[in-house]
């Protein structure tokens, strides 16, 4: 290389840097994984910070518009997500901001419900072919408020005794070896140290993971959906019948319009928004491909693409769609939605061959529904996720609870959703109080104990575990 075209570098000079506080466990995130991880730890005894970058909690389930809890069930309709998640959604429920199929209908096949479903343009969340028995059934997905769920993940911390310390980026781990005892933070008042015993990354993206000495996995594949970033937006105002039916009187001239609206760059396709009070809404999540989701230029060039085609849309449809004449835009994602980048090389690496395996492992902390995968999923409709695949190896007092958990990108493009980290968050948080009730590393706390503790709180886990846990040791 010439020295011309080297890149140039400064030193940034050494500085003391203040211990802001110090606690038993810091939580580095408050999206999904960061939810279940600072609420179980709380609730478990640790004192316990959760670290925000925003204002606000929630991460891609409010700030990212994603305000979807998929695949709570299986595709015969037993659920198997529970616990913290099912306590959000019972919460959610209880202020009218949330809708789901009643508990009756998980698993239906009723065709007249599966069809409202189909026609809101949310078969994707809600619909399966159930190839056992050559019908649609209809699966436990909740809709939910993302600015009722930011009030009530509030509510949540402050009873748990959560200290939140918002509009503040985890930058950097604090190790000393290969153990990790903290955390740099900058926010308003400059850059500051918090001190624990153990550190738990629900950043999504593993932000601490390499800086920490952890080894991770980058590989991504073109075309799923981790390899894409999204940019959500909500139109309101919107007379739905009146666009319901022109799609139904000239579904010819509505087809033309979308390929019109298509080929300039536009999103032809949007979603019909089902929760309560919230007539005349729809949501549209264009995907933008991207294989590295963590380069800032690809996230500025996502942001100003994706407002492009959110405000070309937008006039697209109030000018040409019946019933958008009125419209507006409601909403645009604070945050973009990211969905895939570099994971954690674990105790245990969740690959493919586990979604066909039906092992039930030692150290089983959650159940996720497989109901994607068509035939594998018929005959394989639930994967068990080990503790080890959140537990770095050879880093101590590092647990990882959010996309990045260890996992190659074909099994992480259907098991990193909302539900599912906040699951891994619970799993992660228990433990992380039980290693520092105990002084020991994470990677050491008995498997028993942790299903123990997670089966009174509420979460699914096979029958064998519960029959083994219930014999343990507490």
């Amino acid at each position: 290389m010439s020295a011309s075209s080297a890149k140039r570098t400064i030193m940034e000079p050494a500085r003391e840097i203040e211990v802001c506080r110090e606690v038993d466990v810091v939580v580095v995130g408050g999206g999904p994984g960061g939810i279940g991880s600072a609420l179980a730890a709380a609730r478990s005894g640790a004192d316990t910070m959760l670290v925000e970058r925003y204002g606000h909690l929630g991460g891609m389930s409010t700030g990212g518009l994603v305000t979807i809890i998929p695949n709570l069930s299986d595709i015969s309709g037993k659920q198997q997500i529970a616990g913290i998640c099912q306590e959000i959604i019972d919460r959610l429920d209880a202020m009218e901001a949330a809708d789901y199929p009643k508990k009756k209908d998980w698993g239906s096949t009723d065709e007249k419900l599966v069809n409202h479903y189909i026609n809101s343009n949310l078969a994707f969340f809600y619909v399966r072919d159930d190839l056992n028995i050559g019908r649609k059934r209809v699966l436990y997905t909740v809709l939910t408020d993302p600015e009722i769920m930011k009030c009530e993940l509030n509510s949540m911390m402050e009873e748990a005794g959560v200290n939140l310390y918002l509009h503040s980026w985890g930058v950097r781990p604090i190790v000393e070896g290969n153990s990790v005892k903290g955390i740099f933070v900058e926010n308003k008042s400059g850059r500051q140290a918090i001190l624990a015993k153990v550190v738990i990354d629900c950043t999504g993206d593993g932000d601490l993971l390499q800086p920490a000495g952890a080894e991770c996995d980058t590989r991504m594949k073109p075309g799923m959906r981790i390899s894409a970033f999204a940019f959500p937006f909500w139109i309101g105002n919107i007379n739905m019948k009146k666009v319901e039916e022109f799609r139904v009187a000239q579904p010819e001239k509505y087809a033309e319009l979308m390929q019109e609206l298509g080929r300039r760059g536009g999103a032809a396709f949007y979603l019909k928004d089902l929760v309560k009070y919230h007539d005349g809404i729809v949501w549209f999540h264009p995907f933008f491909p991207s294989l590295n989701q963590n380069d800032i230029n690809e996230i500025n060039r996502v942001e100003l693409e994706g407002r492009r085609k959110m405000h070309l849309s937008y006039d697209f449809y109030r000018k040409n769609v019946p019933g958008f004449e009125n419209s507006y835009i409601a909403l645009s994602s604070p945050q973009l939605g990211l969905q895939g980048g570099q994971r954690v090389v674990g105790e245990y690496v969740c690959t493919e061959r586990d979604m066909v395996s039906d092992e039930i492992f030692e150290d089983t902390i959650a159940v996720f529904p497989d109901n994607d995968n068509g035939e594998i999923s018929a005959r394989h409709p639930n994967v068990c996720i080990p503790y080890r695949a959140l537990v770095p190896k050879k880093i101590d007092g590092l647990l990882v609870a959010c996309r990045a958990f260890s996992s190659e990108y074909g099994f992480n493009e259907y098991f990193n959703l909302i539900p599912h980290c906040i699951a891994m968050g619970q799993a992660a948080g228990t433990a992380a109080a039980l290693a520092v009730k105990a002084k020991i590393d994470p990677r050491k706390v008995p498997y028993r104990t942790l299903q123990k503790r997670l089966l009174q709180q509420g979460v699914i886990l096979p029958e064998k575990i519960a029959r083994q846990a219930g014999n343990g040791h507490a």
